[in-house]
Formats: C-alpha cells, structure tokens, sequence
C-alpha cells in the first residue's frame, strides 16, 4: 500500500480530515495498481505491435495512422504528456476512417473532427506543461513569487474546472470518432460476423470512456465533497490509473480491427479440417447379355476427382484493397482437391 502523509512523516494537507487516511482507495494498494497497469500495458502492446506487423509486412501500406499509433505507444507514460496520447490515438483513428471511407460526407466529417482534435489537444498539452511559473514550482511550494494554475492549481474549484472541462471535451470527442463507422453496423449487406466486430469495439470505446467519466466524477469528489483536502500522493494514484487503463483501452480499440481479421484467417488455414461421407450402392449383377456392354466414357472421365468446394462470404472493415472502401463486399471462394480416383479404381467399379 502507498504511504500516507503521516507515514512518510509529511506534513499533512492544510485543512485535510484526518480520517480519510484509515480507508486506502484501491488504486492506492500496490498490488491492484500494478496488476491493472501491467495487464493493459501488455495487451496494449502486443495488439498496438500485431497491428504494426500487418500494416508493414502483411499488407506491405503503411499510413499516416500506424506512425500516430507509435506515437501513441511512445508519450502514454507520463502525466505531462497524457492529452497528448489522448490525442494521437483519436487522430490515428480518424485518419484510418479516412483512409478505408469513399464517402465524401464521412471524410468531410474526418477531417473536421481532425481540425479540433489537434486543437484541444495542443490546448490542453500546454496547460499541462506550462502550468507553473516558474516550472519548479510545481514540485517545490517553497519557492517565492511561484504560481500555479490549471492542473497545477492549488485552488480546488480551479482544479477541477480544468480537469472536468478535458474529460467532458475527451469523452464527446471520443463518442463522436467511436460513432463514425456505426453506419455500417445498420447497413443490409453488412454480415453479421462483421456487426459483431464493430459491436465489440463500440464496447471497448465505451469502456475506455467510462475510465474518463469515473476519474471525472473522482475528482469531483475530491474538489466539493472533500473541499480543500486534495492530497496529489494519496489521491493521485486512482487518477492517473484510470487515465493509464483509458489510454490502453483506446489504443487496442485501433489496433484490433487491423490484424484481427488476418489473424483468424491465419488460424483458419492452420487448423483445417475437412469431412469426407463414404456411401455404398447395391445393384442387381448384369446379366450375360449385358455383361459385354462396355461403360462408355471419355478419356476426361476416367479419373474422377472429388473436388470440395468451400464457399465463404467474408467482408472485414479496414482490412483488404484501401481503395475500394468500406461499402463494397467481396466474395472469396476457395476450392480444394479432396481426392481423385484412380483408373484402377474405375476399372475395379466397371469389373463389378
């Protein structure tokens, strides 16, 4: 468990309820903390990589939206530098939207949600970067004619007004770039494996959004139910963790769609099974009459091939021709030689 105040022997919070020290969030044990982090960290990764590996090796088209996704990857780990992941993973978002759509209305709409993300983004960078004069201040209250403001404030109210105000701007921003491709989901030619996978990310987007409201709410709590007692070690760490577990969620949310599909396909051809029925005909044994009567075939006929034939109607979003869009279907049909006959098999079935 993270220390408290009275246990790391500082001193205590002007006007904190000594209290709220005996009850830890759970985010303040060490071993919650850690195990969230690390979990997501590591999915993150591994889907954020598969996607990389698709785009660069597989497809052989990298775009614009894979460098945001490393991007991404490279500037989530530190606080200062939160809004800007937030940021790179809706751009990389918004920027595969526009890659994979024809229509004009949806790229039109991409890149107006382009325009203002960038600029909240930048906005709200700055304010975390440059919210004390001088930088020191931030960590070191000792220094004179030091100021604070926005997410370094000292006062609460002003505290949570610039927090709330980024979550409530994130989550709007984040439901409008998650609702972009629900068209496809109420689309008659859409298969209904493709309907599942846009409902599971709409799920993922969802609970990455509900990472943003709790830590909203959580603060909240902290500016006017507990006014004046914010403790930035003791109630830091619920903070920042959502805001981890938020920024994780949203970059597997991007990272799935790309090499999901050809992971399954990958899987598919691995493990392949094919079922093979074997019936038996009895007849009546030709007379003598009939018995001279040579089965007439052609050369072409005389090695009979069984031939399987697997159709299957495949459509995934952002995966395929880039150019060809989202709204066009495509029907793969695969063949595949079960077994042939031989001649002697044929002449043993005419000897009969």
């Amino acid at each position: 468990m993270l220390l408290s105040p009275k246990q790391a022997a500082l001193p205590p919070v002007p006007n904190s309820d000594p209290d709220r020290y005996e009850t830890a969030p759970l985010l303040n044990h060490r071993a919650p903390l850690l195990g969230l982090t690390i979990t997501f960290i590591v999915c993150s990764w591994i889907c954020s990589l598969l996607r990389l590996y698709v785009r660069f090796f597989v497809q052989r088209a990298p775009g614009w939206d894979d460098f945001f996704i490393i991007l991404t990857m490279a500037v989530y780990i530190g606080t200062s530098t939160y809004p800007l992941s937030n940021t790179f993973i809706k751009i990389a978002l918004l920027l595969q939207y526009h890659r994979v759509f024809n229509g004009r209305r949806v790229r039109m709409l991409c890149k107006c949600m382009l325009v203002i993300t960038v600029v909240s983004g930048v906005t709200f960078a700055l304010c975390s970067w440059f919210s004390c004069v001088p930088v020191a201040a931030f960590w070191d209250n000792t220094i004179e004619g030091g100021h604070c403001w926005g997410f370094a404030s000292r006062d609460q109210l002003e505290f949570m007004r610039i927090n709330v105000t980024q979550v409530v701007i994130n989550v709007v921003l984040d439901l409008i770039v998650l609702l972009i491709p629900s068209c496809l989901y109420f689309q008659k030619d859409t298969f209904r494996s493709a309907r599942l996978s846009l409902l599971g990310l709409f799920v993922l987007g969802l609970a990455a959004n509900l990472c943003s409201l709790w830590r909203a709410v959580y603060i909240i709590k902290l500016a006017l139910v507990e006014r004046g007692s914010f403790d930035p070690i003791w109630d830091n760490p619920t903070v920042m963790g959502l805001a981890s577990i938020e920024a994780h969620l949203a970059t597997v949310c991007a990272a799935l769609p790309i090499f999901w599909p050809v992971l399954k396909k990958t899987w598919n051809r691995i493990f392949v099974t094919f079922e093979v029925s074997v019936t038996q005909e009895y007849a009546e044994y030709p007379s003598r009459e009939t018995r001279g009567v040579e089965l007439q075939s052609s050369s072409s006929d005389r090695n009979l091939v069984l031939e399987s034939t697997q159709e299957t109607e495949t459509w995934e979003p952002f995966v395929g021709d880039e150019t060809t869009g989202l709204g066009k279907n495509k029907t793969v049909v695969e063949s595949a030689a079960a077994g042939k006959l031989s001649r002697g098999a044929l002449g043993y079935l005419g000897k009969r």
